[in-house]
């Protein structure tokens, strides 16, 4: 029998799982394994994961939770060499998705596989970046449901209709490897996955261990083009549009010229006047599903 660990976040999204719930479960999927339970608190995580992990040298960590969970569980392990796996337990779990992992019976699915896949990080002003960071839109949409009281998906969407109507475009120079740009945009997204949590795809071109990442323009001026970037969304196709532009980078930096807020993976950084971001190529190691895209063969 092998050891595995399973790092919970009891307040992640709307789940009300319970620790002796989640016991059985683990005990029924995931035969071979014997789980070791720890639930987050919020307070010195990081210091207790690692300190379980060392305690019972488990060979895979499953992560109960939302794309913060994930980054901080991730963070925590960096140096052990451990395959991660993600149980989306949280509000929206766009970093899952990522993954090939859309609901909780994929985790299991993964976990019988064992598809192992080196994973890709950016490295942005010093931070921990697993999935998608964006300046404007979203990031204001984010602030504001970290100030609303709703919990899960019902959050985003309540609050996301008036956020798309009501932003502003916003100055930017982007410098990407030896070009410089000037760019106005509602939205500047630093992208290693491809779709956000409520399946928006927003990195056409997003694979997740090719050494590179994105960055995206995006600046709906008409009411046409709102339409046509929400279609684009959900069919995949948003390079297509004429008010999208997307670079293909292994480094950046983004100079924010009017002070537009900032989000690293669903956490808010404020408004940085300058973004310096750079890929660490397989700086993980992830347990993916069936429609993960790969650019390397496990």
């Amino acid at each position: 029998m092998k050891n595995c660990l399973f790092v919970f976040n009891p307040i992640s999204g709307s789940n009300d799982f319970d620790r002796d719930e989640i016991n059985e479960i683990l005990e029924i999927k995931l035969p071979g394994f014997i789980p070791y339970i720890i639930e987050t608190s919020g307070e010195k995580d990081d210091e207790m994961i690692l300190d379980e992990f060392q305690k019972y040298q488990p060979e895979l960590v499953l992560i109960g939770g939302g794309d913060g969970t994930v980054k901080m569980v991730a963070k925590s392990l960096k140096d052990q060499n451990v395959p991660l796996v993600i149980v989306p337990l949280g509000s929206a779990n766009g970093l899952a998705k990522c993954m090939g992992i859309e609901m909780i019976s994929d985790a299991w699915e993964a976990v019988r596989d064992f598809k192992v896949h080196q994973i890709d990080a950016i490295h942005i002003n010093g931070e921990l970046c697993l999935h998608l960071a964006d300046f404007g839109m979203n990031a204001n949409l984010i602030k504001k449901f970290e100030q609303d009281d709703s919990r899960g998906m019902f959050g985003y969407v309540k609050n996301s209709f008036s956020e798309i109507f009501s932003s502003k475009a916003k100055k930017f120079l982007l410098k990407l490897d030896e070009e410089t740009i000037n760019v106005t945009a509602k939205m500047i997204v630093i992208a290693n996955g491809d779709q956000y949590g409520t399946g928006a795809i927003v990195n056409c071109k997003g694979i997740m261990d090719d050494g590179k990442f994105e960055v995206i323009s995006l600046n709906p001026e008409t009411a046409e083009d709102y339409v046509k970037m929400t279609m684009a969304f959900l069919k995949g196709n948003l390079d297509e549009l004429e008010c999208i532009k997307t670079w293909s980078v292994s480094s950046c930096q983004i100079d924010n010229l009017e002070g537009a807020e900032f989000q690293i993976d669903g956490e808010m950084m404020n408004h940085p006047e300058t973004v310096s971001a750079k890929i660490g190529k397989h700086a993980f190691k992830f347990l993916t599903g069936k429609s993960f895209k790969a650019c390397h063969t496990s």
